[in-house]
């Protein structure tokens, strides 16, 4: 694929003509919801808690910090973690967790007038403080709790290790550096662009690095054959894995580029160094709780940055993320690295 032909076509595709359309939030005229939901003397006096968040990845990761807090404070505490059901096997694997449930599923055994149930469903997009406040940090807002002092942590078991490595020598992956991209978020104004994530891996392959390019979406466009005989590391598609062994194969990288997305914080909870890219949503409320990262925004180059989300986002023409070109994001991620860019 000719990664500037391709830009070319995509940017007329999204292009809009005239003002930029303004863009509400989508809970905007929800009511803000209570504040606690839980107090922290109901937790005392609980033998469980159930906890539902019905929403992406990235934001049920963002609730496991503060169940560490409730679980160091109330270790008395069964912890139930409710969420999407393609979640709950890679959420088991935290400690904060004890049992993680699809949505459509019912605890086990009955519930006693001891059980705890809090939904936190659009808890922290209908908050007031939604939009200046770290996410991590109002998920505890709803149990009273202050703000929690850092990031979950995931650690695959040595099964998932072995059948990561398995897939990587599967797929040929043997180049001494291996560096993870996510193709795309669930919103386009959240996702970096395809062209672009491309061009990148080309970049680094042709520099003797192995290339993992992570979709949720079995069906995503495939990183096209490379023409190029001296390119001397591997580019292989990831697409449509289980999330622990996606969890696994990110541990065994040396660094990761992400956009906005679930994979962003998959990436912090693994302990991998990652460049994030951020176009819509001001980076503070997402990247506050890690470390080790280096950050690309086009905040000071397009007006409208940052901006609302919502499902009109469709009619965005992508200005902010035009703006951050592989070349700046190979810079970033040598920096990352602390090594010289071979270019």
């Amino acid at each position: 694929m000719n990664a500037a032909q391709d830009q070319v076509a995509l940017r007329h595709k999204f292009q809009v003509r005239g003002r930029l359309p303004v863009v509400q939030s989508v809970t905007a005229k929800l009511p803000p919801p209570p504040e606690p939901m839980c107090r922290p003397a109901q937790l005392a006096a609980a033998r469980q808690l159930i906890v539902r968040r019905d929403a992406g990845l990235g934001d049920c990761l963002m609730i496991l910090p503060t169940l560490a807090a409730i679980r160091q404070r109330f270790p008395q505490l069964e912890i139930v973690f409710q969420a999407p059901a393609a979640y709950t096997a890679l959420l088991e694997g935290f400690a904060e967790v004890d049992e993680a449930i699809a949505l459509e599923e019912s605890p086990a055994g009955q519930l006693s007038p001891e059980t705890l149930f809090v939904d936190l469903s659009n808890y922290v997009e209908r908050h007031p403080q939604a939009w200046q406040q770290p996410r991590i940090d109002l998920v505890g807002t709803a149990f009273g709790i202050g703000p929690v002092s850092h990031a979950a942590a995931y650690h695959p078991t040595p099964q998932l290790q072995r059948q990561a490595g398995k897939w990587l020598g599967t797929h040929g992956c043997h180049a001494p550096t291996r560096i993870a991209l996510a193709l795309r978020g669930i919103y386009g104004h959240r996702s970096w662009l395809v062209p672009y994530v491309f061009e990148l891996a080309q970049r680094l392959a042709a520099k003797g690095r192995d290339v993992l390019i992570f979709d949720a979406d079995g069906q995503a466009p495939r990183y096209p054959p490379s023409g190029d005989s001296h390119q001397t590391g591997s580019v292989v598609s990831a697409y449509g894995l289980e999330l622990p062994l996606v969890a696994a194969l990110l541990s065994t990288c040396d660094a990761a580029v992400v956009p906005d997305t679930g994979l962003l914080h998959l990436a912090a909870c693994v302990g991998l160094p990652f460049v994030a890219i951020f176009g819509a949503v001001p980076p503070q409320l997402r990247l506050s709780h890690y470390e080790n990262y280096r950050c690309l925004t086009a905040e000071k180059k397009v007006a409208c940055v940052p901006c609302c989300e919502g499902p009109r986002h469709i009619r965005c023409s992508y200005e902010c993320l035009w703006e951050i070109t592989p070349s700046m994001v190979e810079a970033a991620l040598y920096q990352l690295l602390g090594q010289t860019n071979p270019s």
